[in-house]
């Protein structure tokens, strides 16, 4: 009970961070206010054309972020210590353990970060400079968080370089697949993005 109470916590605090942080930003430059929600790129897709994009971009990112992972592993170069997480590792499956699984994959991580990442960020860059430029930064940005803790607590620097580019990648999909494919909605991400969370922590659950 306190791990799940302390993940909600945390997961309150970084999504009321992302979205006071955004409305902020949306009540002090956006000149025209629009619905906040529209601006930030919270709505459904007008068509369902993005669907089979999504398939694609979902199977590209497994591919791209999962390799190396399995690879620095078979090489030794993550351990488990790198990656454990004492809220649900090798805990089981529970109501509990589910609970968590939803604050920390959905909320915290694939919500908060592509409000931030690909809605404030991307978005804004692009308005601003062109598509091309709001991508590029976006991705940048969004890579760093993946590759600079192996760097920095673990001095595994190779790793850490190529979480950041694989990240990256997965990062320019994303924004490629809201902007191109989904009327600049931000469901498609949202969605990969949480997929592939639920499916790392179950991981770990199963330790």
């Amino acid at each position: 009970m306190k791990h799940m109470n302390d993940v909600l916590a945390s997961t309150l605090i970084q999504i009321s961070f992302v979205f006071i942080l955004s409305w902020i930003y949306y009540f002090v430059f956006c000149r025209e206010k629009n619905d906040f929600f529209n601006w930030i790129g919270l709505y459904m897709p007008q068509t369902k054309d993005w669907i089979k994009s999504s398939i694609m971009v979902f199977a590209l990112s497994l591919l791209i972020m999962v390799g190396p992972l399995i690879l620095f592993q078979y090489l030794g170069y993550i351990t488990p210590e790198m990656t454990y997480d004492k809220t649900i590792s090798g805990q089981g499956f529970s109501i509990n353990i589910l609970i968590i699984i939803f604050l920390k994959a959905i909320i915290q991580t694939a919500l908060s970060e592509e409000i931030l990442f690909r809605g404030l960020i991307g978005k804004r860059v692009a308005n601003k400079f062109g598509y091309q430029a709001g991508n590029i930064i976006q991705s940048l940005i969004f890579g760093l968080p993946h590759g600079l803790p192996f760097m920095i607590i673990y001095k595994q620097y190779i790793v850490g370089i190529v979480l950041i580019i694989t990240a990256g990648i997965v990062g320019y999909l994303q924004f490629w697949l809201n902007e191109k494919k989904a009327d600049g909605s931000l469901i498609p991400s949202i969605t990969i993005h949480s997929i592939m969370n639920i499916m790392s922590f179950a991981s770990k659950v199963m330790g």
